[in-house]
């Protein structure tokens, strides 16, 4: 297999469904059913779908990074990935505000922020050298870039 275009599919794949799982839950009829069963049910299990979605995808493509050979590590990858993606959300939602968007009123921005973020981050974890150091760059580019519009606004 090519490692390069497996962490790749990776990337894409994952990001793709973190965008597109989280705009879906914030519409349509899941809105309706947190009315009934309450926000945080739907919340949770929304979380729980998507923790699954993404440890089958390692499993799907195990051979991608080195830790989605076990399961034990494709538990690891899934968490990072996710810890990794909601860091990087974080970040740029604040770069954001200090550019004068607000994010709250348009977020889809903040769907495709995830997927961005953890796509990078499942490069960063991928087996591909090539991929994690194109990855590495940049998150490193987004943080500093980040911090330098936080430090002068």
């Amino acid at each position: 297999m090519n490692p390069h275009r497996l962490a790749v599919g990776q990337m894409v794949v994952v990001g793709a469904a973190a965008a597109l799982f989280l705009r879906g839950t914030t519409s349509g009829p899941w809105v309706l059913l947190g009315l009934f069963v309450g926000l945080e049910v739907v919340l949770l299990g929304g979380a729980m779908a998507l923790l699954t979605l993404t440890y089958l995808l390692g499993t799907i493509t195990r051979h991608g990074s080195r830790l989605t050979e076990t399961p034990g590590g494709r538990c690891a990858w899934t968490v990072a990935i996710w810890a990794g993606g909601a860091a990087l959300v974080g970040f740029g939602r604040a770069a954001l505000g200090h550019l004068g968007f607000e994010p709250d009123r348009y977020p889809e921005v903040g769907h495709w922020l995830l997927g961005l973020g953890v796509a990078l981050v499942v490069g960063l974890l991928s087996r591909s050298r090539q991929v994690r150091v194109g990855s590495a760059a940049l998150i490193a580019l987004f943080v500093v870039l980040t911090a330098a519009l936080r430090a002068v606004g």
